[in-house]
């Protein structure tokens, strides 16, 4: 076994300590520039003694509590922004609604068109012809916003053409289609026995004046073409009879 080599006598080991030096004070005024105040905090390492408590260490406490706080900030914004999409991408996926195609990559949200005056806008018939929508105001109206591929829309369909069947008469209903091709729609509404008029809002005017991000919407309009009330999302027969008789009161 190796002897250890024994140390001269009055030659202490040295104390290995590993320091860091952090600029503590900021910039002073009368534009002199800032100077650097070593803060020497003893740093335990590994094989080190116990550094004794020095007079600046409370600076480097500070700076680290800063750095944790915004570490802090940091996570909890993460948490929110995780939060938010997963809510958004919630919505998205929901049978509600679906939301419409957008550009800006903003969250669809409808606007309450409820109280305010129907658009004046053109809308195309399925042969392109173009029809203003001041000539359906002067009776009241029923208008129903949907696409084909709209599952809620598919769903509500029936209840829609129940509702024609029943009101006819007496209140004008209008779908709006939203993006299918004059095909798709004729097919789609024909596969329900759908007899009421189907315009389409091909450059999207109608929905932008009205505020309509997602479908399916509908839209209960006075002869005077007041939005009386607006139904968000798949309706049922309970909610569009509740709104008929409240809004077009035999």
């Amino acid at each position: 076994m190796a002897s250890r080599r024994s140390r001269p006598r009055g030659v202490t080991s040295p104390k290995r300590t590993l320091r860091v030096v952090v600029n503590t004070r900021p910039d002073e005024g009368n534009g002199a520039k800032s100077a650097l105040t070593p803060a020497s905090v003893a740093v335990p390492c590994n094989g080190c003694d116990t550094p004794k408590t020095l007079p600046n260490e409370r600076a480097v406490g500070s700076l680290a509590l800063v750095r944790a706080r915004s570490s802090l900030l940091v996570t909890v914004a993460a948490v929110v922004i995780v939060s938010v999409l997963g809510g958004w991408w919630s919505s998205r996926s929901s049978d509600d609604t679906y939301e419409l195609e957008t550009t800006t990559g903003s969250i669809a949200l409808n606007k309450v068109a409820e109280g305010s005056l129907f658009a004046s806008v053109d809308l195309q018939t399925a042969t392109g012809a173009r029809v203003s929508t001041d000539t359906l105001i002067g009776q009241p109206l029923i208008v129903n916003f949907w696409f084909s591929t709209c599952e809620p829309c598919r769903r509500e369909f029936p209840v829609l053409v129940d509702a024609h069947e029943q009101y006819g008469e007496r209140i004008r209903f209008i779908g709006v289609n939203l993006s299918d091709s004059a095909e798709t729609a004729t097919a789609f509404t024909d596969q329900f026995g759908a007899t009421y008029e189907t315009f389409f809002d091909r450059d999207g005017r109608l929905t932008s004046a009205l505020g309509v991000a997602t479908a399916p919407v509908t839209m209960l309009v006075d002869a005077g073409g007041v939005v009386r009330r607006q139904l968000t999302g798949e309706i049922t027969a309970e909610s569009l009879t509740a709104a008929i008789r409240e809004v077009f009161p035999s």
